[in-house]
């Protein structure tokens, strides 16, 4: 008696790319949602604050990224300046929601 296999590849990857990358901008969103909490509130009345967002820039590939043309300052609060000290809020926001975000990742691995 003979057995014929057949293989879940490829519907596997079909299903991953949308799962992880729903997994990924959520995560994202968590990040993002942690630095406005954590970014310094200073004197401009446009604050950098409201332009924390969330972008795709790639397939299960997403950025959040801090300014637009109105409030470009982003990196010179994380990273400083030559005139202020450093005061970052993205790294810090990554760094409280790692755990969070792998285990959406994983979560959305294990439904394959």
């Amino acid at each position: 008696m003979s057995a014929t296999l057949k293989s879940r590849l490829p519907e596997i990857a079909e299903e991953l790319r949308p799962k992880v990358s729903a997994a990924i901008k959520e995560g994202a969103q968590l990040v993002a949602a942690e630095a406005r909490v954590r970014v310094p509130i200073g004197p401009p009345e446009v604050h950098i604050k409201n332009d924390i967002r969330v972008t795709r820039v790639g397939p299960a590939e997403y950025a959040v990224l801090a300014g637009d043309d109105n409030t470009f300052y982003g990196h010179m609060i994380e990273w400083g300046t030559s005139h202020s000290a450093p005061r970052p809020f993205l790294v810090p926001a990554l760094e409280a929601n790692r755990q969070t975000v792998e285990t959406l990742v994983a979560a959305a691995l294990r439904t394959l």
